[in-house]
């Protein structure tokens, strides 16, 4: 779809830092999901916006 938005996500938790791979969603249900990590306690909350063929191809693995 044309308002699909497509984000690395650095969350980072009591000194621990984890990455998602967000995607296929639009941007204000990212801006809901930065909400809840906040919510449920996260330090920080880092966007980096990628493409749609670099979310595909990190992907790959787990698509048969």
């Amino acid at each position: 779809m044309i308002r699909d938005c497509f984000y690395k996500v650095k969350v980072t938790q009591n000194g621990k830092t984890e990455t998602y791979h967000w995607g296929y969603f639009p941007y204000n249900m990212v801006l809901k999901d930065m909400k809840t990590l906040y919510k449920e306690g996260a330090d920080a909350v880092e966007l980096e916006m990628i493409t749609q063929k670099q979310f595909d191809k990190m992907m790959e693995p787990y698509t048969i």
